[in-house]
């Protein structure tokens, strides 16, 4: 082979080495896989073109190439483009093989780093929860057959041990496969538990409660001579029943279960059920749960602290006394009845219905919808970005409700009320007390059959407003630019009940109510 390659590079130009090293390259590639085979170098040596020939038709495709470019040419057109497409389809080859060659050390960088990744999983799996990983077992021989072949390439006298190889890691992992799918394995589902925790001492008990996993979670009153307990049921993983089993109670429930980790990708252990047991009349210095999902039942808990926090599910809440109280949802409902605390709620886009509350309040919302009733509160402080907030039937000493475009409806609630909002609608009936009103370009509307102390203005939004005749008030109205209404203009003025309208350019209608 070494007198043949030096045969043609005799016969190429000075100007063409470069074609002539790449041509060597393939040749020599070509001979390490037929000596592989078993083939000698003279046998294969043998079967080339003479290197005359093969150096004739390359400088024949470049006489080619110059008469495509040339103005004129005699040579047939079907010639012409002949060529041409043979040799737009060997630089697209040259140009891939290149880039491959280039990106091979990158590629496999990553492989490498991927089977690592699965490999500590393995271990780890192995290691706390006595169990094989089927998806990353199988994944991980995948991941060595396509490693082999990348560096096969660099391997040139053991490319046939190679393919070997690779074709039983291949044939292993599909049998694996079949193997974890027959008898449900592909994912770890842990194993069933049941158990039942007793706290030993009632002084200053407190429970805590954490997991990433789907909770149907519920409290229960008994009796007050039962000390309180937590009952726990459902499928779990090894390393978190050994953590239950290990754990101290004496007169604090705190576990963190099902911890999500990049290491549980391939773990579904289901939905678990939780049970609280609370004696009747115990306080609790701490009562907190965080869950990813779930559905959450509490009733009849007296503690110093409540906070939840749950991504996705639903919440009832009734008969909750607590000092403070902290509840954030992200896309689950919360229904909260007959409780006293001083309480913030945060939601994203779900329900939030509040009744017969007493405490402080404060709603925290984007998108969702905020009903509320019966409230009795000091200070109400509600802003729901673009969503809907009610309020009725309710007295505060404060409220400050506020939204950027939504809606906010306030019914026959008394105290000193201030209620904005930038586009979207203010609805107002039959409040008492001191109303505050004020919007940018959404439609204020606002009805009243008693007499109230009020201040309405606007940008540019529609106001309306509807007074009963039968109770004396002044109302005085303006707006700049805008169409005026004031069917109260000459009534005599009265110094104790004010209605202040006003709008830049918005539309003014002060009209008389009728039944």
């Amino acid at each position: 082979m070494e007198d043949y390659l030096n045969q043609l590079k005799a016969a190429f130009a000075e100007e063409d080495i470069e074609q002539f090293n790449e041509l060597k390259e393939d040749l020599l590639e070509q001979l390490a896989i037929c000596l592989e085979e078993g083939q000698t170098e003279a046998e294969v040596v043998s079967r080339l073109a003479p290197p005359e020939e093969i150096a004739a038709d390359f400088y024949a495709d470049l006489s080619l190439s110059a008469a495509i470019n040339a103005k004129t040419s005699v040579v047939p057109r079907e010639a012409i483009q002949e060529v041409f497409i043979q040799t737009q389809k060997k630089r697209i080859y040259k140009c891939v093989k290149t880039v491959l060659n280039f990106f091979k050390p990158f590629i496999l960088l990553i492989l490498l780093a991927t089977l690592f990744f699965f490999l500590i999983y393995l271990f780890k799996e192995l290691n706390e929860e006595q169990n094989l990983a089927g998806i990353p077992t199988i994944l991980s021989l995948l991941l060595l057959a396509i490693i082999l072949q990348v560096v096969k390439s660099w391997i040139v006298k053991k490319r046939r041990l190679i393919n070997g190889l690779s074709s039983g890691l291949l044939g292993l992992s599909l049998l694996m496969l079949l193997f974890f799918s027959v008898t449900n394995q592909l994912l770890y589902r842990g194993r069933p538990y049941y158990k039942e925790i007793r706290l030993s001492s009632e002084k200053h008990a407190a429970f805590r409660f954490d997991s990433d996993a789907d909770v149907e979670f519920t409290t229960v009153e008994v009796s007050s001579a039962e000390k309180p307990s937590l009952m726990v049921k459902g499928r779990f993983k090894e390393s978190d029943i050994q953590k239950i089993e290990r754990g101290s109670y004496e007169n604090k429930i705190n576990l963190t279960l099902d911890q999500e980790n990049m290491f549980d990708v391939f773990t579904k252990t289901g939905r678990s059920e939780v049970i609280f047991f609370i004696p009747k009349g115990a306080i609790l210095d701490d009562f907190h749960l965080g869950l990813s999902r779930g559905d959450l039942r509490l009733l009849d808990i007296q503690t110093k602290n409540f906070d939840l926090e749950l991504i996705t599910g639903d919440v009832y809440v009734k008969n909750i006394i607590a000092d403070t109280g902290t509840i954030r949802s992200a896309y689950g409902d919360v229904i909260i009845e007959e409780s006293a605390m001083n309480l913030k709620v945060k939601s994203d886009s779900g329900k939030t219905i509040i009744t017969g509350m007493l405490g402080d309040l404060s709603i925290e919302g984007n998108k969702g919808l905020s009903i509320l009733k019966f409230l009795r509160s000091d200070n109400v402080v509600l802003n729901n970005r673009s969503g809907r907030t009610i309020l009725e039937d309710s007295e505060t000493k404060k409220l400050n409700a506020t939204a950027t475009n939504g809606q906010v409806i306030v019914k026959r609630t008394k105290g000193e009320l201030m209620i904005s909002n930038e586009t979207g609608k203010i609805i107002s009936e039959e409040n008492q007390g001191t109303l505050a009103l004020e919007n940018g370009s959404g439609t204020t509307i606002a009805i009243q059959e008693s007499k109230v102390n009020a201040t309405v203005s606007s940008q540019s939004g529609f106001i309306k407003w509807l007074q009963g005749p039968s109770q004396p008030v002044t109302i005085k109205a303006n707006t700049d630019t805008g169409e005026m209404r004031n069917d109260f203009a000459d009534l005599q003025d009265n110094i104790n009940y004010l209605i202040d309208v006003k709008s830049k350019s918005g539309d003014v209608k002060i009209l008389e109510k009728v039944e």
